[in-house]
């Protein structure tokens, strides 16, 4: 890479892998100038390739607006460890470019004595506080009190000074209009005040059709309300005084939605409401464990209505009573981890250079998973067939070796399809479940009875 780097550079392997060898380097300005060229959003997925301690140093050489933009754009994981290794003059530095809610946001997830030290050397600290009082989920923690004001009386030119006076930070797409209690009465957007003469009241050119939002609505309520009336802005106002107390930006409504989208998604699978991409191993299991454990039963009951209906073999052939129970698992963890695939890749969270990381944790996952839903295979099998030990532990054991191996065709097969430029949301599906029916047969059926010959 050049000293003076080429503008918009691609974020590829190639890209990457210059930037670290400079890191290695030690050539600061040369990295200093290839950061400034990246938008916050791609020097966040930047960081992502490279260690903590590296993130650090590629942080010290962001200006100070940049570097905010890049801590907001972090993932959650990635910004807790950079918040644990920069040192608190630079947070608090950094967090004062931050609008008001963005550094509540911020500061919500830190450890409260952190918070606490950080929040104390703000110049809006009054205005931060007062937003992490309120829950994340509800218009008043997702609004900013970045706004603009003007009384009833005023005329445009007193509207325009009032708007040029505001904060650099403040929202002026539309000015909200109070009468003399204070109350919200009336917005008026900019472009109005452009175009109507100075001494135009502002009475004349206000919209009193004004779509407000109490502080305690939840955000998915919020993001209707934006939808429904297509505005850039909502107020959010106190439901007892009709005072304003903030407003809510199209982006975070956006922000909002996608959220909400991916929780629908991740509930849809089993793998719990938040994005399992940035959680420990353990808690991806926790959280995936009871749908899992739950989905063992109609399996079980079918093998016992086989059994009712008399179909009750012995030997190396009752292991087919529990080859719907193979199936229907191998099924739901696959289903699991293709949609945490499908949803990173969709997102761009996901990068050919973060594959070992990915499928690591995903098998790590299924190890643990897969451990709890094999004892509890073993136990069904030990207490159906006699207390036969030998075929329970063979059960158990096909039952992991199920696990494992649907954990990484679902991790695998959307990857391998985004790779070859097919839709990994349209062919995924289809693959995952036809490699898994083979797959998982070929282990249970073709292992299974090899092992169960031993015991016998």
């Amino acid at each position: 890479m050049p000293d003076t780097p080429s503008p918009n550079p691609t974020l590829d392997e190639a890209y990457i892998a210059t930037v670290r060898d400079l890191l290695k380097e030690g050539r600061q300005q040369a990295l200093a100038e290839a950061l400034a060229d990246l938008h916050p959003s791609d020097a966040a997925d930047l960081f992502a390739s490279f260690t903590p301690d590296e993130q650090v140093t590629l942080f010290s050489l962001l200006d100070r607006e940049t570097a905010a933009d890049v801590l907001v754009e972090l993932d959650r994981e990635s910004r807790e460890d950079l918040i644990d290794r920069i040192r608190p003059d630079a947070l608090q530095s950094t967090l004062a470019e931050l609008e008001p809610d963005e550094a509540a946001d911020v500061l919500g997830e830190m450890e409260p004595d952190e918070a606490a030290e950080a929040l104390a050397g703000l110049e809006d600290r009054s205005e931060i506080a007062e937003l992490l009082e309120y829950p994340p989920d509800s218009a008043g923690g997702l609004m900013t009190t970045e706004f603009v004001t003007v009384p009833e009386a005023a005329t445009v030119r007193e509207a325009i000074a009032r708007a040029r006076g505001a904060s650099e930070t403040a929202h002026r797409d539309y000015l909200y209009v109070t009468d003399t209690a204070g109350r919200l009465v009336a917005r008026v957007e900019l472009i109005k005040l452009i175009v109507s003469p100075p001494e135009t009241p502002i009475r004349n050119i206000m919209d009193t059709d004004v779509h407000a939002v109490p502080v305690d609505m939840d955000r998915e309520q919020v993001a209707d309300v934006v939808r429904r009336y297509n505005v850039l802005a909502v107020p959010v106002v106190d439901p007892q005084t009709n005072h304003v107390k903030g407003i809510i930006t199209v982006d975070d409504v956006i922000d909002v939605a996608d959220q909400e989208a991916a929780e629908d998604m991740y509930r849809l699978a089993g793998t719990g409401a938040t994005d399992p991409l940035h959680q420990p191993v353990w808690k991806r299991a926790w959280l995936r464990l009871p749908w899992l454990l739950i989905t063992l039963l109609p399996g079980f009951l079918v093998g016992q209505i086989m059994r009712w209906l008399g179909y009750d073999p012995g030997g190396t052939t009752a292991l087919l009573l529990f080859v719907p129970v193979m199936i229907e698992m191998a099924g739901n963890v696959s289903l699991q981890s293709s949609t945490v695939m499908v949803r990173g890749l969709a997102m761009g969270d996901l990068r050919s250079y973060r594959l070992t990381s990915i499928l690591g944790r995903e098998v790590a996952v299924a190890l643990l998973v897969g451990t709890v839903c094999a004892a509890v295979s073993g136990a069904v099998g030990y207490i159906f067939f006699g207390h036969d030990t030998g075929f329970a532990v063979v059960v158990a054991f096909s039952m992991l070796c199920g696990v494992l191996s649907a954990a990484i065709t679902g991790t695998l097969v959307p990857l391998g399809c985004h790779r070859v430029g097919v839709d990994p949301a349209l062919a995924s599906g289809p693959f995952v479940t036809s490699l898994n029916d083979i797959v998982g047969t070929l282990i249970y059926l073709g292992l299974g009875a090899r092992l169960l010959v031993l015991f016998h």
